[in-house]
């Protein structure tokens, strides 16, 4: 078969450009540090490993909304951890104050004391975190507990803004939410919870109603255990979202490591195989060169 001039030029071409070009290919991956920079470079692969990335990504994410739902839970727990200090403390003034003993101002005095007790737990029932109610349900933008005031500017009444028992979930595995507020309908009852049953307290202290004094032991114990059992319940799912956050951090490790394997630039093959394809890339220069020079002279003799 005849060989023609054009024939033998782009076989030449092609012999320069082939290590030419791996020399470029792997230069892209030296400088990039990375095996895949193009599915074209490995279209399996690049197919796994954009599987690898999002799994990781929504581990990532879900992480972050577990971090995010934890400070929100911290926040509820410590205004929970508050209500029960404020109880526990009024109920220790109310024991104080049904002991027949006590003067009509004395208890007028744990009066004033209870209603401090009541301001703050007003205070912690419309607790703000990040511009956001935590009691009030899914009106996170709204005060949730609206007070009205007497002449001497006590609370003498009390009433919910919305409805407060709405639930704020957050997303922290595929198709598992966690509610991680606890709703203000929960705690803070307007007709027995621990704001009314301080209000009837400090009335009855201001009154020197001996009787309605011991009656407010029994509505302070419910509300103790009201918040106590809220506070439990907060718990357990903190517990769920830990070790969610730890299953999921493990996961993102190991994906990780996935992707390294795949996606990683093996920089001791790369040096190797750029220095063959260089030294191949020279010889088909020379060789051109070579076959270029030859004259007509050469090839008729």
């Amino acid at each position: 078969m005849r060989v023609t001039n054009n024939q033998y030029y782009i076989q030449m071409l092609r012999n320069i450009r082939r290590p030419a070009q791996n020399m470029l290919d792997i230069q892209n991956k030296l400088s990039s540090g990375k095996q895949i920079n193009a599915y074209s470079d490995d279209p399996g692969g690049a197919a796994i490993l954009e599987k690898y990335k999002s799994t990781r990504n929504d581990s990532q994410q879900f992480v972050r909304n577990i971090t995010d739902g934890k400070v929100w839970m911290n926040q509820t727990e410590a205004a929970l951890s508050r209500i029960e200090d404020n109880i526990i403390r009024a109920k220790a003034l109310t024991v104080q104050a049904a002991n027949a003993s006590n003067s009509r101002k004395e208890r007028q005095d744990i009066g004033n004391e209870i209603n401090q007790i009541l301001e703050d737990m007003l205070s912690v029932a419309n607790t703000n975190f990040r511009g956001k109610y935590i009691f009030a349900g899914l009106y996170t933008q709204d005060r949730p507990y609206v007070e009205t005031r007497d002449s001497s500017g006590n609370i003498d009444g009390l009433g919910m803004a919305n409805d407060l028992s709405g639930v704020v979930k957050r997303a922290i595995n595929e198709g598992v939410n966690v509610q991680i507020n606890i709703s203000g309908t929960d705690v803070f009852n307007t007709t027995d919870g621990p704001l009314a049953t301080l209000m009837t307290l400090r009335d009855a202290l201001f009154s020197n109603d001996i009787e309605g004094i011991q009656n407010s032991l029994d509505t302070l114990d419910s509300a103790l255990e009201t918040s106590l059992t809220a506070r439990t319940e907060l718990g357990s799912r903190m517990q769920r979202m830990e070790t969610t956050q730890f299953f999921l951090e493990t996961q993102e490790i190991s994906y990780t490591s996935l992707i390294s394997e795949i996606e990683d630039a093996d920089y001791a093959e790369l040096s190797v195989r750029l220095a063959t394809s260089e030294v191949g890339y020279r010889a088909a220069i020379a060789t051109t060169a070579r076959i270029v020079q030859t004259s007509l002279v050469d090839l008729l003799t």
